[in-house]
């Protein structure tokens, strides 16, 4: 698998606390090996049909967002977990 991260996930990384970013690079580590890693807390996203979407977590406060595209791990979205997912819609 390969990781990709958009422009605006680079961009949401940055204004991360560093003590956050550090443990987003681990997370980020766990979702090379194993997608369903137990310490990502992955769960699929609804309402994207035919879509492979799903979040994961950073701290018990950030959430990422992922698509699975053929062989490749698209990030593209990160925040608080309250206000992630009214941003993806």
């Amino acid at each position: 698998m390969i990781l990709l991260k958009t422009k605006n996930y680079n961009k949401n990384v940055n204004s991360l606390p560093k003590k956050d970013q550090i443990l987003l690079h681990n997370q980020e580590k766990l979702l090379l090996d194993d997608i369903f890693n137990p310490k990502l807390h992955t769960k699929k996203l609804k309402g994207f049909p035919n879509d492979k979407v799903f979040s994961f977590r950073i701290t018990k406060v950030y959430r990422g967002i992922f698509r699975l595209s053929n062989e490749s791990i698209v990030l593209f979205a990160i925040g608080h977990r309250k206000d992630i997912y009214q941003s993806i819609e």
